[in-house]
């Protein structure tokens, strides 16, 4: 896509007379101005920032190209465009987290006819901004990229930790002991509901092939009443499906699990809260 722009552009800037007022050419950045040699990208990640320039001149344009970030200099680049020419150029970047407000310059702009250089005002010396946002990139121990798992029990295990330094060890180890026949009784449930599950999807299977066989060897009185049988446990069976399903989402994610205990806890207290405050 890029490839079929930048031709686009060559053609119009080809097209439009280049006429020269004293020292000032239609000649500089192109539109579009900015890309990279990867997008989207993260932090850590090394790109090569692009820009390109035109010289609708008939000399050969010399100038230096400046990439900022912001007010930061990431690089230059000394580049030399020939006479109706298009030309890319490009520094590496090491992509860091935060606001980026990438953008290019034209620095001291000159042609060159007949080995004489001579200074030139170009209209377009700046790019567009480009403005990026890039979101922090938690890691592991071993320095892998950390996923939404390795995130939730890192916060689970600070907050283990601030509860040890709290409570008193007579109180959080049978705490702990529970929370982990808890966990065990979850993922018994959860391999249970599975198995369960792919059972009912294979009783679906089979209503389906009978529903798609043909029994023309039979009686049309066995046809009728394997009819109405299959009408009846097809319904029944796939409302068991999403049933299973539900339960599988739920036992499935240790987050949903025990964000659903932490709900139906918080009701039960506050039915209790209610009823006595209602005594008294």
């Amino acid at each position: 896509m890029r490839k079929y722009f930048i031709f686009f552009i060559l053609i119009y800037f080809i097209f439009i007379p280049s006429y020269s007022f004293g020292a000032t050419l239609a000649t500089g950045f192109i539109p579009g101005q900015i890309w990279y040699s990867k997008d989207p990208f993260i932090e850590g990640d090394t790109v090569k920032i692009y820009t390109a320039l035109w010289n609708s001149s008939f000399s050969s344009l010399s100038a230096k190209v400046e990439f900022y970030d912001k007010n930061v200099i990431l690089g230059s680049r000394d580049v030399v465009v020939p006479a109706l020419k298009l030309q890319d150029v490009s520094v590496s970047w090491k992509v860091t987290s935060g606001d980026h407000l990438i953008s290019a310059k034209i620095i001291s702009p000159s042609t060159t006819t007949s080995g004489k250089k001579e200074a030139v005002i170009v209209t377009n010396t700046t790019t567009e901004i480009d403005k990026r946002f890039v979101p922090v990139v938690l890691t592991t121990a071993e320095g892998k990229p950390a996923t939404s798992s390795d995130v939730l029990k890192s916060q689970i295990d600070k907050a283990t930790s601030s509860v040890d330094d709290i409570v008193p060890l007579s109180i959080s180890t049978p705490v702990s002991k529970n929370i982990g026949l808890i966990d065990n009784f979850r993922e018994d449930a959860f391999k249970k509901i599975s198995a369960t599950k792919i059972e009912t999807k294979d009783r679906i299977d089979e209503i389906n092939k009978i529903e798609n066989k043909t029994t023309t060897d039979k009686t049309s009185t066995v046809q009728n009443k394997v009819g109405v049988e299959d009408a009846t446990e097809k319904p029944i069976t796939y409302l068991k499906l999403i049933f299973l399903s539900i339960l599988s989402f739920i036992f499935g994610s240790k987050l949903v699990f025990y964000a659903i205990i932490v709900f139906l806890v918080f009701l039960i207290v506050r039915f209790i809260y209610r009823k006595i405050r209602n005594r008294y």
